[in-house]
């Protein structure tokens, strides 16, 4: 199974998956304390915030075990191929 080719190499970067995690932590204690004072409305975007740095941080884990495989399977990764030119 070969990468996803939208994805940039630098997305499996560790860089990436501690700022991913960092965010959705301190979004999760946002969310907490927003919920306790009452405020609902901006504990629920607290809430979508850690979704989708949850969600940054998955996939980059996810792609960075796949870039692995690859690299032990000894495969390169599959340049991405451009659709042909239509031509008159």
């Amino acid at each position: 199974m070969a990468a996803n080719p939208a994805r940039p190499d630098w997305f499996a970067n560790i860089g990436v998956q501690l700022l991913a995690g960092a965010a959705a932590v301190y979004n999760v204690v946002q969310l907490v304390l927003k919920l306790v004072d009452g405020r609902y409305g901006e504990a629920f975007l607290s809430f979508a915030w850690t979704v989708l740095f949850g969600y940054v941080l998955l996939e980059s884990l996810r792609f960075r075990k796949l870039q692995r495989q690859e690299a032990a399977a000894g495969e390169t990764p599959a340049e991405p191929t451009r659709p042909a030119e239509p031509t008159d």
